[in-house]
This record gives C-alpha cells, sequence and structure tokens, in this order.
C-alpha cells in the first residue's frame, strides 16, 4: 500500500476533504451538514492521506483557547482497519505547535482507536451532533525529550 500524508494546501485537496467528511459524516453518520460545515475550516490546518494516489481520509487542526484540537478526522470506510487514520493522526501530531496541548473530541466509538495513540480520556462523556463523545488528551508529548 503507498500511504502518503500531506498538508492539504490546495483548494482541490481541500475539497477533496470536504468530499471525505461528507460522505463519513453527513451521509454515514447523519450529522446535520451545518453542524459539519461549522465555519472553522479557514481557521484549521488541513490534512489528507492518499492511497495510490486516491483521497481516502482528512482531517484538520486548530489553535484553541485549550491547546491543538484535531477535528474531522474521516477515513472512508474501503480504507478503515488498515492503519490509513493512524497514520493520517501521527502526522498531525507532528505538525502540532510545541508547547500547545494536544486533544480531541472523540467519538466513544472510536475510543480505542485514539487510546492506541497514546490520547487518554479525561472527564464525563457528552453529546455532539447527536454523538457520544469524550475529551481525549495526547500524554506521550509531556513524555517526549525536548529537542
Amino acid at each position: 500500500m503507498s500511504l502518503r500524508v500531506a498538508p492539504a494546501l490546495s483548494a482541490e485537496d481541500r475539497a477533496l476533504g470536504r468530499a471525505i467528511r461528507h460522505a463519513v459524516f453527513v451521509q454515514e453518520q447523519a450529522v446535520p451538514a451545518e453542524l459539519e460545515l461549522d465555519g472553522l475550516d479557514e481557521a484549521c490546518q488541513h490534512f489528507l492521506a492518499r492511497v495510490a494516489g486516491q483521497a481516502v481520509a482528512t482531517a484538520r487542526a486548530r489553535s484553541t483557547a485549550r491547546g491543538w484540537k484535531i477535528e474531522r478526522v474521516a477515513v472512508i470506510p474501503e480504507q478503515r482497519g488498515r492503519a490509513v487514520g493512524a497514520a493520517l493522526v501521527r502526522y498531525v501530531l507532528g505538525a502540532a505547535p510545541e508547547g500547545l496541548a494536544v486533544y480531541v473530541h472523540a467519538q466513544e466509538s472510536a475510543l480505542g482507536f485514539w487510546q492506541r495513540l497514546g490520547f487518554v480520556a479525561e472527564g464525563p462523556g457528552f453529546v455532539e451532533a447527536g454523538i457520544a463523545h469524550r475529551l481525549m488528551v495526547w500524554t506521550e508529548r509531556a513524555t517526549q525529550p525536548a529537542g
């Protein structure tokens, strides 16, 4: 499998990412389109994973008052279970600004995925877009040696 993850800088790459998000969140998970397109895309860095040149996964991340928030991680169904999502998230983690805590609002159905990547759940569960979520914080940055 020829997997490549990179920033989605062009309008074409960003459109591919939005199409993946729409397919996963709006069509598959029934998230209302107006919640998925929340108006924050311009404030985010976007990322795209390709397998054999085809866009198959996307994510975005942004700085918030709490830290670096990874959001809108979406993998097309045919590529799930093939480590594409993990490679994408590792790339996004590598792009996180120094000194900021890294966190996600993880769907409860994906807690194991995030735990395997070094995230730990904090606080009570909550609902976003009709889906149960948990706040998860990346714990590995604190244990990484500086430099």
